[in-house]
């Protein structure tokens, strides 16, 4: 525990060294360098501490135990299993099979099966936080807040997370049928990805607060009452197992947290659209679900990690938004959001250590 308590710490350092106010003046030039050489050595200084808390974390999720992450032996048998040959009887995603099958061929042990995947999750991700967020210390904290669990136990999401997140920048960029392959490709890895397809709805509508508040409130409603359930056991009843197996929620707790939480950054989002740009619908659009997506939570977990994916974009969006300047105070905000999911990550690992078994840290022996 105290290990995490100590990177927390590194963390929040981190995030200050992100929020100088000379962070508003490298955001208001992004992507260019600043000329000025004191604001050059800041940034050079801060992107660094960036860069090297990356690593720490790609190496204490790549080169651990298996006996951290609650899904990571589960996954070190699918990489043995899938190596010698694909399975059509598995309920694993075929285009999971496929990759641990052609890994198998270049990599022959499980510890080398970790550190590929850790690279994979946190060089992808590193790649994109530094080349689309206008504050990696900002996206740092967050990411750490809330995907280093996941990406010590969900290898398959954690895959499809990193894919998805290229697609949604395709898909803000008006490629559109290059972001939907990539999305297609996702689900191949993990079925939950679907929800991304949601993003090319990028209806005006969404930029409505009050709508998606509402909106948000009958997706809870709809699944606190049981009528999510009868409606999933009237269509589709083969999933109503869902309902009644280890994916039914009971942390309610949690997920009113979360929303609380997302209805923030839905908020500090919608206050700094600009209406004259199209892609904002795209950003707003993506906030909208990860609020509608998460409420159905109360019901299935599953639904709470399907909202994982939106999150993930807006870990690089949130300072992109705010940077804007549009929001009082948003640097305050910033840290209030930070220092909120830094405690949680901690509160958790405390008292609810069952969710993600990340300590006592083991390296491999």
């Amino acid at each position: 525990m105290a290990l995490y308590v100590w990177i927390t710490i590194w963390v929040f350092i981190v995030l200050l060294m992100g929020l100088r106010p000379d962070s508003i003046y490298d955001a208001g030039i992004w992507p260019e360098k600043p000329k000025d050489k004191v604001f050059w050595c800041n940034k050079t200084i801060v992107t660094a501490f960036v860069f090297v808390t990356f690593v720490l974390l790609w190496f204490l999720t790549g080169f651990r135990s298996s006996a951290i992450g609650n899904d990571t032996r589960n996954y070190l048998y699918y990489f043995k299993h899938f190596s010698s040959g694909l399975d059509s009887a598995s309920r694993i995603e075929i285009g999971y099979q496929i990759f641990n099958h052609l890994l198998g061929k270049a990599v022959h042990t499980k510890h080398a099966f970790l550190i590929v995947m850790a690279t994979i999750m946190y060089g992808g991700i590193a790649v994109y936080v530094f080349k689309f967020s206008k504050n990696p210390a900002v996206s740092l904290c967050l990411i750490y807040s809330f995907f280093f669990s996941v990406f010590a136990s969900m290898f398959r999401q954690g895959l499809a997370m990193v894919v998805a997140l290229y697609g949604y920048q395709l898909l803000k960029d008006g490629k559109k049928i290059p972001a939907a392959l990539l999305f297609l490709l996702a689900t191949s890895f993990h079925t939950t990805a679907i929800v991304c397809f949601l993003l090319f709805l990028d209806f005006k509508i969404l930029e409505n607060r009050w709508l998606v508040l509402g909106a948000t409130l009958f997706c809870a409603a709809f699944s606190l009452t049981g009528a999510l359930k009868a409606a999933v056991g009237a269509i589709v009843p083969k999933y109503l197992t869902y309902f009644t197996g280890k994916y039914a929620s009971s942390g309610w707790l949690a997920i009113t947290y979360y929303l609380l939480l997302y209805a923030v950054f839905y908020y500090l989002v919608n206050r700094s659209l600009d209406p004259d740009r199209k892609q904002d619908r795209i950003v707003s659009a993506n906030f909208a679900f990860l609020l509608f997506i998460t409420a159905f939570g109360y019901a299935v977990n599953l639904f709470e990690r399907a909202g994982e994916y939106f999150m993930l974009i807006a870990a690089a969006e949130l300072p992109n938004m705010l940077y804007r300047g549009k929001v009082k105070n948003f640097r305050l905000w910033i840290f209030l959001i930070c220092l909120v999911m830094l405690i949680m990550f901690l509160l958790v690992l405390a008292f609810r250590p069952g969710w993600n078994h990340l300590y006592p840290y083991e390296f491999w022996h």
